[in-house]
């Protein structure tokens, strides 16, 4: 099987393998690949027939994208008006409603306990509600990526699914979406997700509103970790493809 290098298309010679460091160098080019128990980004094999690449992604209208030499770092913000406006008067009826009921309750000379007990669940949504809803205001999304390693974090109001992860760890990304019926009515978000080198799966990124959001993301890491691109059951990618 005769190996090229896709970025000049020039055969690989034997001499340009280095075993003992799983890499290959192309002599023309003098672009570098990781061989590393992973395929290789742009190192394929030449066949008579070639499957039809999958269609680039356009960068989603709420991403900004910075590059850095070898490091790339997408941003976004959380913020959809439409959502989060509609929570944040939900909060303050849901959050003012309680206020003057324990404003009354306190005020009472007896004080009955289970007025001061009965609200301590709707207490907790409202925490939780009106913390969700601040953080969709002020929090952005922030990944980092290179070769080497790829960083996400969340901010500025802390927020679970911060992760630092090895770039030569994974080996494949991939898309998939979720789907949640109440009362009749379906609606869809997308995961961001990563196979490492035991086959297991890895969440880098829930709760995306947009299809093409996770597509843009799957191929630019991808890219930019040197992964080749490879079908993965149910992923989100293979059900576009086809349609």
């Amino acid at each position: 099987m005769q190996l090229s290098c896709e970025v000049c298309h020039s055969p690989l010679r034997a001499e340009d393998v280095r075993l003992d460091l799983a890499v290959a160098k192309c002599h023309a080019c003098n672009a570098v690949y990781d061989l590393s128990g992973r395929k290789a980004r742009g190192l394929s094999a030449q066949r008579p027939e070639k499957l039809p690449l999958r269609p680039k992604v356009a960068l989603p209208s709420n991403f900004r994208v910075e590059e850095d030499g070898p490091t790339t770092r997408i941003s976004w913000r959380w913020f959809n008006p439409l959502t989060h406006l509609f929570l944040a008067f939900f909060c303050i009826a849901w959050d003012g409603f309680l206020v003057v009921w324990y404003g009354i309750a306190l005020n009472m000379e007896d004080k009955p306990i289970i007025m001061i007990l009965f609200p301590i669940a709707h207490v907790a949504v409202g925490v939780g509600l009106t913390y969700s809803t601040l953080t969709g205001f002020v929090n952005r999304t922030r990944i980092e990526v290179n070769r080497d390693q790829l960083t996400i974090r969340h901010g500025p109001l802390p927020w679970r699914g911060n992760q630092d992860l090895p770039g030569r760890q994974l080996t494949q990304l991939y898309g998939e979406e979720v789907a949640r019926t109440n009362k009749g009515s379906t609606t869809y978000s997308y995961d961001l997700l990563a196979l490492d080198r035991e086959g297991r799966k890895v969440k880098l990124l829930s709760g995306l509103t947009e299809k093409d959001q996770v597509l843009y993301l799957e191929q630019t890491l991808e890219r930019k970790l040197g992964i080749e691109d490879a079908a993965v059951d149910g992923e989100l990618a293979r059900r576009t493809h086809a349609a």
